[in-house]
C-alpha cells in the first residue's frame, strides 16, 4: 500500500507541473499583449525594417542609438531606414496627407507654397496626371548627375504626399532635359543620369512601387525656352516627373483628349465620340483614334475601381504613316520560287 501512495504523489505532483507551465505562458502572453497595445510608431518601424532590409542599411534603434541622420557610409549603408527619416511619414504628418488623386495635386501645391518653392517648382494638372518641375538649380550643379542636398529636401517634402495615394497611381514618370549649350558631358548621358539619380532616391525611400517608376532621357530637344539666351538655357535645364493617374472615366473627352495628347502624341484629334467619325478635320485617320478609343477601357482602370490596373497595359499603338517617299522606290518583295 505504500508503495502506491507514493506512486500517486508522483502522478500528481507532474500535473502541477504542467499546469504551473501553462499559466506561466498564459501570463507571458498577456504581458506582450499590454506591451504591444501602446508600442510606439517609429521604434516599431525600425524593428520591422531591421527584419525587412536584408542588409541594406544599419538600424540603430536595434543597436540601442538613436538615428542621427540619413546619410550613406562608404559601403552603402545608412544609418536609418527609409520611410522613417527625411521623407518617410510620420504620426504628426498624416492628417495633412491626401486620401486620393484628386487631393495630390492640392497637397502639393500646399507644400510648395508653404516652403517658398515657387521659383524652383513647376506644378501642372490635368485630367488624367500631374507634371511636377524641377528647376535645375536646386537639383544638381553644372555637368553633373548627382542629386543635391536641397534637391533632396525638395523631394523629402513632395514624397509622403506621393506615398500616401500609391495605390492610385498608373506610374510615375522622370525625365531629364538639357540646354543646347557647348559641354564637355554629352546631352543624353546627362539627361538619362539626371532622371535615374532622380528615381533612385524616390525608390531608395519608397515613395512608390518599384515598377511604376520609368527613365527617359530627352537631352537638349524638348526645350522650352529660347536656347539663345542664358535665362532660356536656364529654364531647359530641368527635371519633369509625370505623375499618371490609374483611376480614369474613359468616356469623358477631357480625359480621351488628355490621353491622346501625351501618350500618341495626337494633337488637335476629333474625339467627340459623336462627331470624330465624320467631319473629322484633323490630319489623323479617324480609324486609328478610334481603336485607341475602344481599348482605354482595357489600359486604364475604370474610375469607380481600387486604383489597380489589372488588364491590358499596353494597348493600340499609333504610327504615322509615312508621306512624300516616291513611289518608284517601293518595290515589293520577291516571290518565292520552288527550287
Amino acid at each position: 500500500m505504500a508503495k502506491r501512495k507514493a506512486a500517486s504523489g508522483e502522478e500528481k505532483g507532474n500535473w502541477l507541473d504542467t499546469y504551473a507551465d501553462m499559466v506561466t505562458l498564459l501570463l507571458c502572453f498577456f504581458v506582450l499583449l499590454y506591451s504591444a497595445s501602446s508600442v510606439d510608431e517609429t521604434k516599431w518601424q525600425y524593428i520591422y525594417q531591421s527584419f525587412t532590409s536584408s542588409g541594406s542599411y544599419i538600424n540603430p534603434f536595434v543597436m540601442d542609438e538613436q538615428p542621427s541622420n540619413n546619410a550613406a557610409d562608404t559601403n552603402g549603408n545608412a544609418e536609418s531606414p527609409p520611410n522613417t527619416q527625411n521623407g518617410g511619414t510620420t504620426s504628426e504628418e498624416i492628417e495633412g496627407l491626401p486620401s486620393d488623386f484628386n487631393e495630390l495635386y492640392t497637397y502639393l501645391k500646399t507644400t510648395t507654397d508653404k516652403n517658398d518653392l515657387g521659383q524652383y517648382v513647376y506644378l501642372e494638372q490635368t485630367p488624367t496626371r500631374i507634371f511636377i518641375r524641377f528647376d535645375n538649380k536646386i537639383m544638381f550643379d553644372g555637368n553633373s548627375a548627382v542629386l543635391k542636398d536641397e534637391g533632396k529636401q525638395a523631394l523629402n517634402l513632395f514624397m509622403p504626399g506621393i506615398k500616401a495615394v500609391n495605390k492610385y497611381i498608373k506610374s510615375c514618370e522622370v525625365s531629364g532635359h538639357t540646354a543646347k549649350a557647348v559641354s564637355d558631358v554629352n546631352d543624353w548621358d546627362l539627361s538619362a543620369a539626371r532622371a535615374s539619380s532622380v528615381v533612385k532616391y524616390m525608390d531608395y525611400n519608397r515613395c512608390i512601387d518599384s515598377e511604376k517608376f520609368t527613365v527617359e532621357g530627352k537631352a537638349c530637344y524638348t526645350p522650352i525656352a529660347d536656347n539663345e539666351t542664358p535665362e532660356g538655357r536656364a529654364a531647359n535645364r530641368r527635371v519633369e516627373i509625370m505623375i499618371v493617374r490609374a483611376q480614369l472615366d474613359t468616356t469623358s473627352q477631357a480625359v480621351i483628349d488628355d490621353i491622346l495628347k501625351y501618350e500618341y502624341r495626337l494633337n488637335g484629334a476629333n474625339t467627340d465620340p459623336y462627331e470624330r467619325d465624320e467631319n473629322n478635320n484633323s490630319e489623323v485617320d479617324s480609324d486609328v483614334v478610334n481603336e485607341i478609343i475602344d481599348n482605354m477601357e482595357n489600359k486604364y482602370e475604370d474610375e469607380t475601381g481600387n486604383g489597380s490596373s489589372d488588364g491590358n497595359l499596353t494597348g493600340p499603338v499609333y504610327q504615322p504613316s509615312y508621306t512624300g517617299i516616291p513611289t518608284d522606290i517601293l518595290t515589293s518583295a520577291p516571290a518565292e520560287t520552288a527550287e
